[in-house]
């Protein structure tokens, strides 16, 4: 039986996420999860000061890893220890914790005896459990540990109430790693911030491909490159991260046009989708919120049949979904989305609706509270204690 503070007051909740170092995907996720619950407390392993999300003027209280937060790969292996650390350094417990889970956050011990601990997983971590996916699983620091750390994350999972995915993808990756059902709530889009019309401010060459995203290995800015070179179409690749020399030098080589973008602005972001004749997205996302925000945008993708993009982009539709990650298939699959139109794009893009998103997480929410709290209305005009608004 979960004891509540006064009914006027609701449940202590508390949203937990792992780390704040970009506005990316998952920070998006929190940004609206905050949204729903006003006034919990907010929580994540490290938070890099400069990133901007709109949290309601609320602060977050990071762990004992927060200043080691630019040595992320040195610290994974610490990663649960800092979260039960983090509970005694609180010294509060909350009736309802909702995480935003991708590493280690559900070893948050922040719920108090008899609460409820709501996680909502936009990964299993895959440098333990799916190294293939994640390069840092294979490194010499965490290759010996990796039966530990699975063992510690397994052991995490049974303390936590229920679970939703952000893809059906995802969903079966919980109930293999951790033995448990997840329900599918796909993250939230923006869709009419990137359906909205523009200025053309960015000088860009004429029917341009575009890659879009982190400057990491497993996004495959590189292939993308040597796909626009087998097709003779310039390419703009934008992004921030450690390649960034490695593609500026392969884009002085290239027998095209390549425009590598560091950094850009969300404005830039929003116009490189508007005007790109065919996002290239080379690479097996857990969700992959860049197709979506491409489709809202009326641009076409290609993109694996595997992983979020096969949830999400609707071959011969809303784009072309390919097989294998090769150059041939990549370039052949281009010309087919290039023939889709750009309203069908638009259309798909409604489905993962912010409000949707919001829509699945209450009724999410409201199913596991509901026979859990003794007083199920509060005196705030019959809300529901602890559902979100």
């Amino acid at each position: 039986m979960v004891v509540m503070g006064t009914p006027a007051a609701g449940p202590r909740t508390a949203l937990v996420h792992e780390w704040i170092a970009a506005r990316a995907g998952a920070e998006q996720v929190f940004e609206v999860l905050a949204g729903l619950w006003p006034r919990a407390d907010l929580h994540a392993l490290t938070a890099e000061p400069g990133v901007r999300l709109d949290l309601g003027g609320r602060a977050v209280r990071t762990t004992a890893l927060d200043p080691w937060r630019h040595h992320r790969a040195l610290t994974l292996p610490l990663m649960p220890a800092a979260w039960a650390a983090h509970a005694r350094d609180v010294q509060r417990s909350y009736d309802l914790v909702v995480t935003s889970h991708h590493a280690y956050a559900t070893s948050n011990r922040l719920v108090a005896p008899g609460g409820v601990h709501l996680a909502y997983v936009h990964t299993p971590a895959r440098y333990v459990w799916n190294p293939e996916l994640d390069g840092r699983g294979t490194s010499a620091l965490l290759t010996p540990a990796r039966r530990a750390l699975a063992a510690v994350d397994r052991r995490a999972a049974r303390g936590v109430t229920a679970f939703a995915a952000n893809s059906a993808e995802v969903a079966r990756r919980v109930e293999r790693c951790w033995g448990r059902e997840a329900v599918v709530v796909h993250p939230p889009v923006d869709v009419a911030a990137f359906a909205a019309d523009g200025p053309d401010t960015l000088e860009l060459p004429e029917g341009f491909l575009l890659a879009l995203g982190r400057f990491v290995p497993y996004k495959n800015h590189l292939l993308a490159v040597d796909v626009a070179e087998r097709l003779g179409r310039p390419v703009v690749v934008a992004g921030r991260g450690p390649l960034l020399a490695d593609l500026r030098a392969r884009a002085a080589t290239a027998r095209v046009p390549v425009v590598v973008l560091d950094g850009p602005s969300t404005a830039t972001v929003r116009e490189l989708l508007r005007r790109a004749d065919v996002l290239l997205f080379p690479t097996v996302e857990d969700f992959g919120i860049v197709p979506v925000e491409a489709m809202a945008s009326g641009t076409p993708v290609v993109a694996p049949a595997r992983g979020g993009s096969g949830e999400t982009v609707l071959d011969g539709v809303t784009g072309a979904l390919v097989e294998a990650l090769d150059v041939h298939e990549l370039a052949a699959a281009v010309a087919r989305a290039q023939a889709c139109r750009p309203q069908d794009c638009r259309r798909r893009a409604l489905a993962f609706d912010v409000d949707r998103f919001r829509e699945r997480v209450r009724a999410w929410v409201a199913g596991h509270l509901d026979d859990r709290l003794d007083d199920p209305l509060d005196d705030r005009g019959g809300d529901r204690a602890g559902v979100p608004r």
